[in-house]
């Protein structure tokens, strides 16, 4: 049970600080920022043709809306396990770096 909660905590910890950075990385870093607008920029003129052509095809409207959903679970999930790949590599780097500098000074 605690193994479980601490788990969930994790995940939860994880999935905000991943938001904040990416938050931040909106604001700070101008190549991800532009690259946010063209994507909205381009589901905005996909809709407008969807919308266009549902007459004729009235499951554009929800196909779109569906990419774009899945499409942002699939970045969240990509950002979540970079991240926790990254908390790992961390663990590891630290051990290595700290060898290398024994080794140094022996």
């Amino acid at each position: 049970m605690l193994k479980g909660l601490l788990s969930e905590a994790f995940d939860q910890y994880v999935f905000d600080r991943v938001d904040h950075i990416l938050n931040l990385a909106d604001a700070n870093d101008a190549g991800y920022s532009k690259t946010a607008r063209e994507v909205s920029a381009a589901l905005d003129r996909l809709l407008v043709l969807a919308r266009a052509l549902k007459a004729e095809h009235p499951e554009l409207t929800g196909l779109v809306m569906d990419f774009e959903a899945l499409t942002a679970l699939e970045s969240g999930q990509a950002a979540e396990i970079s991240y926790k790949q990254g908390l790992r590599d961390s663990s590891h780097i630290h051990r290595e770096f700290m060898t290398f500098l024994q080794q140094q000074y022996d």
